[in-house]
C-alpha cells in the first residue's frame, strides 16, 4: 500500500509546440493524487498511471507509486510500450480541460465520462488480473471498467 504523502518533480511547461500546456501541472496531479487517496493508497510502488495528449504525445504526466509517496512528474513520451505505464490515458483537447478544471473534486467523474465518450482513450498495458495485483482494481472502478465474476 502507498500512503499518499506526495510529492512533485518541478514543472517544465516551457516546450515550443505548447504541448505540456495542455497538460495539468505535476503539482495539480499530486493534488488529485492527495484528493483521491483511498484509490491511491492501494498501488503496489512501482505503478505507474500516464496522461498524455492526443493532439501532440511528446510529453506525459504520470503518476507513479513509491514505497511512501506517489509523485508526479512529467516524462517525454516515445510510445506506449517504452512509457513503462500499466495505464495510459490519452486524451483529446476538449476532454483535456475538463481534466485540468477538474483535477480534485470530480476528476475521475470526468475521467469515467470522457473514457464512455471517447474523448479520452484508456490503454492498459498489463493484463487484467496483474492491474489487479498491483492494487489498481478499485482504481479501474473509478475509470468505469467493473468487472464481475468468471468474466474477467
Amino acid at each position: 500500500m502507498t500512503p499518499i504523502t506526495a510529492y512533485a518533480v518541478p514543472d517544465r511547461r516551457s516546450t515550443a509546440d505548447g504541448t505540456v500546456d495542455r497538460l495539468p501541472s505535476p503539482e495539480a496531479w499530486i493534488a488529485a493524487a492527495a484528493h483521491h487517496g483511498e484509490l491511491f493508497a492501494q498501488l503496489d510502488p512501482g505503478v505507474r498511471i500516464a496522461l498524455l495528449a492526443r493532439a501532440a504525445p511528446t510529453q506525459m504526466l504520470v503518476w507513479e507509486a513509491g514505497k511512501s509517496s506517489v509523485g508526479a512528474r512529467l516524462e517525454p513520451f516515445a510510445g506506449y510500450g517504452a512509457s513503462a505505464a500499466d495505464i495510459v490515458l490519452a486524451a483529446d483537447d476538449e476532454a483535456l480541460q475538463e481534466v485540468r478544471s477538474a483535477v480534485t473534486r470530480r476528476l475521475f467523474e470526468v475521467l469515467r465520462d470522457g473514457i464512455r465518450s471517447g474523448h479520452i482513450v484508456c490503454y492498459m498495458l498489463k493484463r487484467r488480473c496483474v492491474l489487479e495485483e498491483r492494487g489498481l482494481d478499485e482504481m479501474l472502478d473509478a475509470l468505469g471498467f467493473a468487472f464481475m465474476g468468471a468474466c474477467r
